[in-house]
């Protein structure tokens, strides 16, 4: 009987435990104030304890601490964290074991795996780090995995994933490179396979038309280069003689965070698994379905949203010594990659969270109707069973209400979106002015910089704004 007893004492112990945990989203909240007022390289370090000492938050650390270093201009460090998380995300499967908790508990007992999106960016932000140090034949290789990562995504779980044009339009930029240093035109012929591609993705996008025109004109596809010349026909005319490039890469704003979706039964779908859950129980837990109803009635939904944040810059508009000279397009919506995914799991997930819920609820109210039998069958306890029962059902419903929550870390620093534009220039320095344009269509801000453009080169440009 003892060991009974200290079985459902042990159970309490764990939901309570898991309560006094810490709350990632409040260790972050210094570090990610330092990033968004500026201090990117000052935020990074304020990371380091935490990637240091491990623990089930330590990829969201270090994927952090990365792009931190990534917006401060440290590639190399930064590049060397994502290194190590690609592989802690790897690493890191739910086992047996840990499913198991997972169901009992919140899943912030877990190692943190991070959400799709986010295991695909960790490899996209190492191949931009990569060019960025030109690294380009590394950065092909991350590049790759960003698009493998996605169809393993759609083959394994079913999800609608679409091919990232971003990791695409970068791969095609490191292939130029690789074949600008090395003189190997098969390195130009995999960049031209490349903007094809994209093009099949999206063909309103009118930068791709322009790199297509260079391409078919390179080869002698003249066919195919009059079916380019559908957007900007004068693109051609515009390359000076003995061109370098500036690449702009654009990260704009702030990327979405998870919030809570509200009282569990406040939401029609889960309402619904929930009855239904009832419904199916058989013998003494079908007796307490009223008091899982109760219960229910005061819990959270524990599935997350994403929620957008702020993002006032619509593309940035490249002004070179005084003339409107390109822009950047949006390749990469994080925004909307991140919402339209999570809610795509919520459906495919509902019933069965729903289903382990009612699991949970039954449980705990077994724990007081275990403690008043063995308090019954106590003979010095047996005139408390009722206030022992009670205690015990009140203690371990708190913490079952408690523990149905959200898991509410995501990777806070990432941007809304990524974006991407670029400028045929002469040889030479150049005042660069990029605006920032509004939603509205004016001007937020305007950065001034000066870039040395050499023959047949590129520069690449990597900005990041937080508002």
């Amino acid at each position: 009987m003892k060991r009974k007893v200290k079985v459902a004492c042990s159970v309490c112990a764990l939901f309570f435990l898991v309560l006094c945990s810490a709350n990632y989203n409040e260790m972050i909240r210094k570090a990610e104030s330092t990033f968004y007022s500026g201090n990117y390289l000052d935020a990074a370090r304020s990371m380091l304890p935490q990637i240091n000492s491990g623990g089930k938050d330590q990829l969201l650390f270090m994927m952090e601490a990365g792009l931190m270093l990534h917006a401060g201009g440290d590639f190399k460090k930064s590049t060397d964290v994502f290194t190590q998380a690609a592989k802690l995300a790897e690493e890191i499967a739910i086992s047996v074991s840990k499913g198991a908790a997972a169901l009992l508990l919140n899943e912030t007992v877990t190692n943190y795996r991070g959400e799709d999106h986010e295991r695909v960016l960790i490899h996209m932000y190492l191949g931009l780090g990569r060019m960025l140090l030109n690294q380009n034949d590394e950065a092909r290789v991350d590049f790759k995995k960003v698009n493998d990562l996605l169809r393993a995504l759609v083959q394994t779980g079913g999800r609608a994933y679409k091919q990232n044009k971003m990791a695409k339009y970068l791969t095609a930029i490191a292939f130029e490179n690789s074949a600008d240093l090395e003189n190997d035109d098969s390195d130009r012929e995999f960049a031209y396979v490349e903007y094809k591609q994209i093009l099949s993705l999206d063909n309103q996008l009118p930068i791709v038309y322009q790199d297509l025109q260079r391409m078919a004109k390179h080869y002698g596809d003249t066919d195919l280069l009059g079916q380019y010349r559908r957007y900007n026909p004068t693109f051609l005319n515009t390359i000076p003689k003995d061109a370098g490039e500036l690449v702009v890469v654009f990260e704009s704003g702030k990327g979405p965070i998870k919030v809570s979706r509200g009282p569990l039964m406040s939401e029609h779908s889960m309402a619904n698994g929930i009855r239904v859950a009832i419904n199916g129980l058989r013998g003494a837990q079908a007796a307490s379905a009223a008091a899982i109803m109760v219960s229910l009635n005061k819990a959270e939904n524990p599935i997350p949203k994403f929620q957008k944040r702020e993002n006032r810059v619509s593309h940035l508009e490249i002004v070179v010594n005084g003339s409107n000279a390109g822009r950047t397009y949006l390749l990469e919506n994080v925004e909307d990659t991140a919402e339209n995914n999570l809610e795509d799991q919520y459906k495919r997930m509902v019933t069965k969270v729903a289903a382990g819920i009612v699991t949970k609820a039954a449980a705990s109210i077994a724990v007081g109707l275990a403690a008043k039998k063995l308090a019954e069958q106590s003979k010095q306890l047996k005139g408390f069973a009722g206030i022992i029962g009670a205690v015990a059902g009140a203690g371990t419903g708190a913490a079952l209400i408690s523990q149905i929550k959200p898991d509410l870390r995501c990777w806070h620093t990432l941007p809304a979106n990524f974006q991407l534009g670029r400028v045929f220039l002469p040889p030479g320095e150049h005042d660069i002015h990029i605006n920032l344009i509004g939603k509205g269509g004016g001007i937020v801000t305007t950065l001034s910089r000066k870039v040395n453009i050499e023959k047949g080169k590129r520069q690449l440009f990597s900005l990041r704004t937080v508002f």
